[in-house]
């Protein structure tokens, strides 16, 4: 009762914690988590400056100063509240990592959430080697070169947790659509890349008598989005999908026969459910000065390392690194003129696929026998 009235005091910004066995790291990249937990098992943290936890929020200032707070305010909360595991899919970030050496007997558990990048491992390869106890990776690849730098650490491949959890087999998908995923984000603006594809579907829906619609990343239609959609005039736009949730873009990929999308983690998600997908980017249009500047940021390197370009042959069926009309018009059309058993036999191909494990049934009986669930 205490903590609702200085929530509501404080506008939300404080609140009084209590112990709870399990940590999820943090509110907002690990909320997914939630799922598998009862309430009264965890609590998150905040990292993010969303909220504190009052006492420590005073004890660090007091005692730290602003300086390192954040670290200092993690430490702080776990030595209060002493939780048994804690639980992460922002695996990249340190604090993690130096969790054991204060607090070797907590339980560190790490969830893959992304593609790890050639950079990303080299920053990996900075932290501690005996900080994690379990990491959960999207595949075996994966699994093997994180068994290289965390070599006491026990790794498991299950896929991804969230297209685990969210597929559903759907027997009548539309099929006279075309689903394409946005990259627009508020803080960038529209990318090179959408503009090229948004532009290459519309005229491909004309000519082929379909529709376009697009799967957004926000809650609300934003208005500048809007308005670029708006100032190209396209002819094929049917409808606008918002997020509701983070299961949004898995339950909406699960009822469309074509999918359309560029670069992304969550076109290998979409794969290891043998779903449709044309995956299209302009990694060869392009120098990697140009793709980072006309993408806002996209590291072309980052594509092109991507072992999806080498593994699933051959190039220019189901994706393409040029976005000439030509050629994306060459991908769309073998996506959705390809008969199931060459579908399946192209994906088959590319032994780095992501796995896919129905409901999470590994990641499920890895907690139970940790005795975290029953």
């Amino acid at each position: 009762m205490l903590s609702k009235i200085i929530e509501v005091l404080t506008f939300g910004k404080f609140y009084l914690g209590n112990k709870k066995d399990i940590l999820i790291f943090d509110a907002s990249a690990s909320a997914f988590l939630k799922n598998y937990f009862e309430v009264n098992q965890f609590n998150f943290f905040y990292s993010r400056k969303e909220k504190f936890e009052l006492c420590i929020f005073f004890k660090t200032i007091i005692t730290k100063g602003l300086k390192d707070f954040g670290t200092n305010y993690l430490f702080n909360y776990i030595k209060k509240f002493t939780p048994k595991y804690i639980f992460s899919m922002w695996f990249l970030n340190e604090s993690l990592y130096l969790i054991k050496d204060k607090y070797p007997n907590i339980k560190i558990i790490l969830i893959q959430s992304h593609f790890i990048t050639n950079k990303n491992y080299k920053i990996l390869s900075s932290f501690p080697k005996n900080s994690v106890d379990l990491f959960f990776t999207y595949r075996d690849l994966d699994k093997n070169n994180l068994k290289k730098i965390f070599n006491n650490t026990k790794i498991i491949s299950i896929g991804s947790l969230k297209n685990n959890f969210y597929y559903k087999k759907v027997e009548r998908k539309i099929s006279n659509k075309i689903l394409f995923f946005s990259e627009y984000k508020k803080n960038r603006g529209v990318t090179y890349d959408e503009r090229i594809i948004l532009k290459n579907l519309d005229e491909f829906c004309g000519i082929n008598n379909l529709k376009l619609d697009i799967q957004t990343r926000y809650e609300t239609l934003q208005p500048k989005y809007l308005k670029f959609l708006n100032d190209c005039k396209y002819k094929n736009i049917s409808k606008l999908l918002c997020r509701k949730d983070y299961g949004s873009s898995y339950i909406n990929s699960n009822i469309y026969k074509i999918i359309a999308i560029s670069h992304s983690t969550l076109a290998d998600e979409f794969l290891s459910n043998f779903k449709r997908v044309a995956v299209l980017n302009s990694a060869k249009d392009l120098d990697d000065d140009k793709f980072y500047q006309l993408n806002h940021g996209k590291i072309r390197e980052n594509v092109l390392n991507n072992p999806f370009y080498t593994g699933m042959l051959p190039e220019n069926f189901s994706w393409c690194l040029s976005l000439d009309k030509k050629i994306v018009f060459k991908v769309l059309n073998n996506v959705i003129k390809c008969n199931d058993d060459d579908w399946n036999s192209h994906l088959l191909k590319y032994n780095n696929r992501y796995l896919f494990d129905p409901n999470n049934k590994t990641f499920r009986e890895q907690l139970r026998r940790i005795g975290i669930i029953n």
